[in-house]
């Protein structure tokens, strides 16, 4: 099911950022997430899509969706999964929906800060492919020690596989252009899509850059739902990926 609000809009690309906002049971942080991006005048619309969320995120996605935004400049677009299907699923879903010149994925977790997009799209704008990575190397001592391992270890396999130069290949922050996104065809449901996401700019030469974003992360007790699984399933796309475009 899909449900828009604000005012009528071009849809046709228009300058500025389309942020997709994946949730999954976070009512605690949903109402705070979006006010924030809401505030950030170079975003001109938010897709958020409810990936199957068994608490209150729905309801209050209905109350969001029913309410004009007091930035009349800013489309909400609300899609609601009926069951679980995983954060890629979420996102690809979301990619149907955006019509902003730049796409990039916001956690709802409160984890990275919204202020951070204006200094992407700015550095965006002058780069050669216009794709940002925000790294959270700065702030790496703030995350529990499996996820830094695991970060440690991801970011060297993309260097080594498909010779990029990142520092946090797993940060959420990875502003690219409409057009990227969907020259990548995504077929990942998971957290895997990153790794997927990733292998493909490799393979096709695009280049990325980074620049410092805050962080502020949650604990695994306070919500954490990547498994080591999904180290191993990441791992597997990048290798697989590799292997086909030898």
């Amino acid at each position: 099911m899909v449900s828009q609000s604000g005012e009528e809009m071009n849809l046709n690309v228009i300058n500025g950022v389309s942020l997709i906002i994946p949730v999954l049971n976070e009512e605690k942080t949903l109402k705070t997430i979006v006010s924030k991006c809401s505030t950030q005048k170079i975003v001109k619309q938010l897709v958020i899509v409810n990936d199957g969320s068994t608490d209150d995120t729905k309801k209050i996605l209905d109350e969001i969706n029913k309410n004009k935004s007091t930035n009349k400049k800013l489309l909400i677009t609300v899609v609601h999964h009926p069951k679980n299907m995983g954060k890629g699923a979420a996102i690809k879903t979301a990619l149907k929906h955006v019509i902003c010149k730049y796409v990039m994925v916001q956690d709802a977790d409160l984890e990275y800060s919204p202020d951070d997009i204006k200094p992407l799209l700015d550095a965006a704008e002058v780069s050669k492919d216009g794709i940002i990575f925000g790294t959270r190397a700065e702030h790496r001592k703030k995350a529990y020690i499996l996820a830094q391992i695991a970060n440690w270890y991801l970011s060297l396999m993309f260097n080594i596989l498909f010779g990029l130069n990142l520092s946090d290949s797993y940060t959420c922050y990875k502003l690219m252009p409409k057009a990227v996104w969907l020259k990548l065809d995504l077929q990942s449901n998971g957290f895997e899509i990153d790794s997927e996401l990733i292998a493909k700019l490799g393979i096709k030469k695009l280049k990325v850059k980074e620049i410092p974003i805050s962080y502020f992360p949650r604990k695994y007790s306070e919500g954490k739902k990547i498994k080591w699984t999904d180290l191993v399933k990441a791992s597997w796309v990048a290798f697989r990926i590799r292997l086909m475009n030898i």
